[in-house]
């Protein structure tokens, strides 16, 4: 009996026996990579909070400490300048209250129809709707800045997707600015996600997965879902979050405290 069903539906097993690979592997890689990254991020600004604090109390009675300071300070800027999306973004944010959803259309718009172009130029398969930031219009600067963060996480995201010759994009739905508790109280591990849908062979998300650690153009990539495509063939339907880090001040609003919640989120 079971080698009947075997024969009869091997090729489907095999393929989801793959996907289930492929995903258990993406997110192992996924949990090691993130908690990594977030891990020498929170390490080097506690330390530089611990020692400056130290330090404090002791100025004036040797240079050294001084130099001990000013060093953990320059090497915390130096990752979070690797990391954190806003020291290397491209699309900076409009001062002018009267004109800031204008401009921000515009350079929507750009980022989107320039994609669009190139994806027709490369024959890759790409969403009908244009992205929805949520662009009301009694948002603040502060929150249009958001949306800028996010349209940058865009932006780097399909650039390396048309890089990587991904096959599909079925769905692009920006997220909105979340803010994770630090032991520091100071500040917030900010986060702008993406969630997207994309179409590909398992070696182009493993390149997709690792184009991103590179320093000035890291983002998390948090997969959720992984397997075959349902018309068949060698590609994969993938579900994952996209989404750039900052280290910020707290805000008042949308903060989450997600430990000891239980939940767990992997992401490279």
């Amino acid at each position: 009996m079971m080698q009947e069903i075997w024969q009869k539906n091997r090729k489907v097993l095999i393929q989801a026996l793959s996907a289930l690979a492929i995903f258990l592997v993406a997110s192992n890689l996924a949990r090691g990579y993130r908690s990594e990254h977030e891990k020498y991020l929170l390490r080097y600004e506690e330390d530089a909070q611990v020692v400056a604090q130290d330090l404090d109390e002791l100025d004036g009675i040797v240079d050294v400490e001084r130099k001990s300071r000013s060093a953990l300070e320059a090497r915390n800027q130096d990752l979070l300048k690797k990391l954190g999306i806003s020291y290397s973004a491209s699309h900076q944010p409009s001062r002018d209250e009267a004109s800031v959803s204008t401009d921000f259309k515009r350079a929507k718009d750009l980022v989107w129809n320039g994609f669009r172009e190139s994806a027709n130029r490369n024959g890759m398969v790409t969403p009908a709707e244009i992205p929805n930031f949520d662009e009301r219009g009694d948002l603040t600067l502060e929150q249009w800045a958001d949306r800028y963060l996010l349209l940058e996480v865009l932006d780097r995201f399909v650039k390396v997707c048309l890089q990587g010759g991904i096959s599909r994009i079925d769905q692009v739905a920006p997220g909105s600015r979340i803010q994770e508790p630090l032991e520091d109280e100071k500040k917030v591990l900010a986060r702008y996600p993406i969630n997207v849908k994309i179409v590909c062979s398992p070696e182009q998300l493993s390149e997709l997965l690792v184009r991103f650690q590179r320093d000035g153009g890291f983002l998390s990539l948090e997969p959720s879902r992984v397997v075959p495509e349902k018309n068949g063939g060698n590609l994969v339907e993938v579900d994952l979050v996209v989404a750039g880090i900052d280290m910020e001040d707290p805000r008042e609003e949308n903060t989450q405290s997600r430990r000891g919640t239980g939940r767990s989120r992997g992401g490279f």
